[in-house]
């Protein structure tokens, strides 16, 4: 179902350092019993890109538990504990996407979209790798074609490089979102949500503070 025509590569690692093997064919069983297939129009959905260890689907699903979310995850560890989480929490409005979340933009041209949670993408925060970056202006245009009238995007990350390259796709889409909390953008992501992932933990041991941009569709 998913075309393979599409000019942006994803970049980085697919299993973490851990040398513990995994059984790729008991993985793949796994990852199909949950797998994304297409969209069903009478539901509506939340999409989680980059997932990580799957915390922001597995809160996202019980905030949400009339929509659902579709995780876009490909690394290999995280999908096997998000599918942990979701079997030993009971949670059946999880879709796995284990590609790139340009698959599931590209295969509808409907609004099914009613949130949009991007937290901690990587930031390639090297010169060299800037174009490996997902939140640019064309992404955010990309997005802003299948989301419903009002729906948001939430971005949170705590590079520096990535902020500076977040603010000048803002600035470059500002015909088609309204960014919500400009004025308090010094506010904590717990602020918001309670809430609190690996790598939202890491930001916080290395002392670097979290930005969180909310975007609502214009």
């Amino acid at each position: 179902m998913f075309s393979s025509k599409y000019t942006n590569r994803l970049f980085g690692r697919t299993r973490g350092r851990s040398k513990k093997k995994i059984n790729l064919k008991n993985y793949y069983e796994k990852v199909n019993k949950y797998k994304f297939q297409n969209f069903n129009e009478r539901s509506e959905y939340i999409l989680d890109v980059g997932t990580g260890y799957g915390e922001t689907s597995i809160f996202l699903a019980k905030q949400f538990p009339d929509k659902t979310v579709i995780s876009c995850e490909k690394y290999i560890d995280g999908n096997i504990l998000l599918i942990k989480k979701i079997e030993n929490n009971i949670i059946n409005n999880i879709q796995l996407h284990v590609g790139n979340v340009y698959d599931v933009l590209e295969i509808t041209n409907k609004r099914y979209f009613r949130l949009v949670w991007i937290f901690f993408p990587d930031p390639w925060p090297k010169n060299r790798h800037a174009k490996r970056r997902l939140i640019t202006s064309d992404f955010l245009i990309k997005l802003h074609e299948i989301l419903k009238e009002n729906s948001e995007i939430y971005i949170a990350t705590d590079s520096t490089v990535y902020i500076r390259f977040i603010l000048n796709s803002i600035y470059n889409c500002k015909n088609y979102f309204l960014w919500v909390n400009h004025s308090e953008m010094n506010l904590d992501i717990k602020d918001y949500f309670n809430i609190e992932t690996k790598y939202y933990k890491k930001a916080i041991n290395s002392y670097r503070k979290p930005s969180l941009f909310i975007l609502r569709k214009l």
